[in-house]
């Protein structure tokens, strides 16, 4: 397989693949599942291979990554430089291929909902060992989780504790941005008839607080930036035109320059007053470079009052 060069005479653009350009194939035919179940097929029968040639179809296939890698990041920067093309570009990675791909590639985070998925899939033993578990019901954006306890975790005493000691913490480890943690009920169990329930919440050993109140919420303006200290860090709060509260590290994700001087536009784009660099103050993206992000830390509101959660 070549690769043309710019000195090269440039190819025609197309979106289809030898595949996908088969007489009587609509377009969109392929299906992710069934291409991933076909390498996940090869990689199968690389493991009986012996060890030099697996490394050399390793570092054959870093090399090729590497050049999607940066053939994608630079179409990207390309495209953010034109603001009418940037709507068009989130919506493209919306697409199941294009999203896989660049997952892959690691120039682009995982959505909330696999962080969310993620992060209840690291509890369920522990729920599990106790005849419980715990469902993702819905995700309502921006921040806002709506969960289900069920089995011995449905009208569990113990249930708040467990929410919020294990379920709602792995939750804000993971997401930060997730400001509302929400229950529905279900008459539902998964649990075994002849188990008795657990009144001892699996998450009550060692459990403790570690959110700091540092203000009051009415110092943060709306659409405006504001920079506390936090212990040795210093730390910027944006409020948006819902109320909605986001916490980041005073630090460009470029050289960790201060951001609390910069402007912000009327789409709530912060611009790093020392080179430029653009973030979106709604999820910390940086829509220059976008593997450079800002150091999300988590925040709540609580009685009036802004609070970061202490780590460690």
């Amino acid at each position: 397989m070549n690769i043309q060069t710019p000195t090269q005479a440039a190819p025609k653009l197309s979106s289809e693949s030898p595949r996908d350009s088969r007489p009587g194939e609509q377009e969109g035919a392929r299906d992710l599942e069934t291409d991933l179940s076909q390498i996940g097929s090869l990689k199968k029968i690389l493991e009986e291979w012996d060890e030099t040639q697996k490394r050399t179809v390793k570092t054959l296939q870093d090399a090729w990554e590497d050049v999607y890698r940066e053939g994608f990041r630079r179409l990207i920067r390309h495209l953010q430089k034109a603001p009418e093309a940037v709507p068009a570009l989130r919506r493209a990675v919306e697409d199941p291929y294009l999203y896989a791909v660049l997952r892959s590639l690691g120039l682009i985070k995982a959505s909330l909902q696999e962080r969310i998925e993620a992060a209840l899939d690291a509890v369920r033993p522990g729920l599990e060992g106790h005849g419980g578990n715990v469902e993702l019901v819905e995700v309502r954006l921006p921040d806002t989780v709506v969960l289900r306890l069920v089995g011995s975790c449905h009208g569990c005493p113990s249930s708040s504790l467990t929410l919020s000691e294990g379920v709602e913490k792995a939750i804000r480890e993971a997401c930060p941005e997730i400001a509302h943690i929400e229950t529905v009920n279900r008459n539902s169990s998964l649990a075994d008839a002849s188990s008795k329930p657990q009144y001892i919440s699996p998450f009550a050993i060692g459990s403790r607080s570690n959110w700091i109140s540092l203000f009051p919420l009415s110092e943060i303006p709306i659409r405006q930036v504001v920079a506390r200290e936090f212990g040795q860090d210093s730390l910027i709060f944006w409020r948006s035109d819902e109320g909605t509260v986001h916490c980041y590290r005073n630090a460009c994700g470029h050289l960790g320059m201060p951001l609390d001087d910069g402007s912000v536009d009327a789409d709530g784009i912060l611009t790093c007053p020392a080179h430029g660099f653009r973030f979106l103050l709604d999820s910390g993206d940086c829509l220059t470079v976008p593997e450079v992000q800002l150091d999300v830390r988590a925040v709540r509101i609580l009685s009036g009052n802004v609070q970061v959660r202490k780590e460690g």
